[in-house]
């Protein structure tokens, strides 16, 4: 298991982040970290929402273009992520 992993989902549309991301986070080992740019409007709110539910750690979660974003999980655990179903709906952001 790496301790950083590199994940470039640019161009990739909802739901693939999120899903791409879980699959990714088992290549991390514990205490290190993932690395996501992404540019899915959704995906500013499932990542950050499933790495809270996940239990694991935001560490940075930057914009770094017009309509492009960072984030950085450091995962807590060892247990794999599975994709579920529900995992494939997207939603809106909401209005801020």
């Amino acid at each position: 298991m790496a301790q950083e992993v590199r994940l470039d989902v640019l161009g990739e549309p909802c739901p693939y982040p999120l899903v791409m991301a879980k699959q990714k986070i088992n290549q991390v080992a514990p205490g290190g970290r993932l690395v996501v740019d992404f540019d899915c409007t959704q995906a500013t709110e499932s990542l950050p929402r499933w790495a809270a539910e996940a239990g694991h750690i935001i560490e940075e979660f930057v914009k770094i273009g017009p309509a492009q974003w960072r984030i950085v999980i450091r995962r807590q655990g060892d247990a794999a992520e599975r994709i579920r179903p529900e995992d494939y709906h997207c939603t809106i952001p909401s209005e801020r």
